[in-house]
């Protein structure tokens, strides 16, 4: 039997999708990417079974999930160790690069297959001596050359993020901003309010911005004088879509703090045209179509001209979520190319 072992994260807590105990239901409104390869890799029979490893403080019940009459687990243990007593994997992804990852993988190597390590922000490698054989990153410039590394390809969940095509959206607004401000070190909400404020062309536009604490973006529009800004607060996923479809453009920020934003790829399968910061980590694979890159010194021309592409960038966008972009294409390349370790 070959199995797959996923390592999520080291939260405690349970998700919002751990309340689903339907495939169907869980595959129709789980957001998460991380989750939802596993589930294609078994039913395109690459695997046998697929354990998600979670960690909790109180004993849990199993999730399993059937998916073309092979096992998809979600266990929780009190300890990452406990896993030491279950039948070793062909193959591991340990995603997020916490401590208790480094710390399993050091005192027992040989356990979990080929090791498969996915860091994020400042864990881009690992910062305990974890013992991994390959490293993937979600930007070409995080490649070292003392180590194995292969780059990761993402998307967004299709069933949540797309455009229907049965509905017609207006156009209400000329930017969707969708970003934490409990992560304004790393998203670049400072720097891109700092340079509406010097702009006329970008004080005329309509943006709105999705996320939490809209007070504090609030403050920073009125320490620069900005007023063309709508926050909405945090909205969940299937809300931001449609925000999205209603939006010319969809906009990231983050700076070289941040890892891989999942709002890149949100972005681009709901059929939006991205602007995208050059500082924001992201593979050269996804500025290919519908994209527009700006720098911090020329971001205001290339916005501009982004508007004037409009239309040729939102028919790229479509064109690329159907093809390149896709949750089928996107789980195949990567693992043709682990399949190659």
């Amino acid at each position: 039997m070959k199995t797959f072992w996923l390592f999520r994260s080291n939260i405690r807590n349970l998700e919002y999708y751990h309340q689903y105990t339907d495939l169907d239901e869980f595959e129709k409104n789980c957001h998460d990417f991380y989750m939802l390869l596993p589930i294609w890799l078994l039913r395109n029979n690459y695997f046998d079974e697929v354990i998600v490893w979670r960690l909790s403080k109180q004993p849990k019940k199993d999730i399993e999930f059937i998916v073309n009459g092979k096992s998809y687990i979600q266990r929780w243990v009190r300890n990452l160790k406990e896993t030491f007593n279950s039948p070793s994997p062909e193959m591991s992804l340990f995603r997020g690069g916490f401590k208790e990852y480094d710390d399993v993988t050091r005192v027992y190597p040989t356990k979990f297959g080929v090791k498969l390590y996915l860091g994020t922000g400042r864990r881009i490698y690992p910062q305990w001596d974890g013992n991994y054989n390959v490293y993937l990153q979600e930007d070409k410039k995080d490649f070292s050359p003392n180590r194995t590394c292969l780059p990761f390809y993402k998307t967004a969940s299709p069933h949540i993020f797309n455009f229907p095509t049965q509905t017609i959206f207006n156009i209400e607004w000329d930017l969707c901003w969708p970003c934490n401000f409990t992560q304004i070190v790393q998203k670049g909400q400072e720097f891109f309010i700092r340079t509406i404020s010097r702009s006329d062309f970008l004080k005329s536009l309509m943006i709105v911005h999705c996320g939490n604490k809209p007070t504090l973006g609030k403050r920073l529009c009125k320490k620069y004088g900005v007023k063309n800004i709508e926050f909405l607060g945090s909205i969940d996923r299937k809300d931001l879509n449609n925000v999205l479809n209603r939006s010319m453009f969809g906009v990231c920020m983050s700076n070289r703090a941040d890892g891989c934003p999942r709002i890149a790829t949100e972005i681009l399968m709901s059929k939006t045209p991205l602007i995208v910061r050059d500082k924001t980590r992201l593979l050269p694979y996804y500025k290919q179509k519908g994209v527009v890159e700006v720098s911090d010194q020329n971001i205001v021309g290339k916005m501009k001209q982004a508007f004037r592409a409009y239309t040729k960038l939102k028919s790229e966008v479509s064109i690329a979520v159907n093809n390149e972009l896709s949750f089928e294409n996107i789980c195949q390349k990567n693992i043709q190319l682990w399949e190659k370790i």
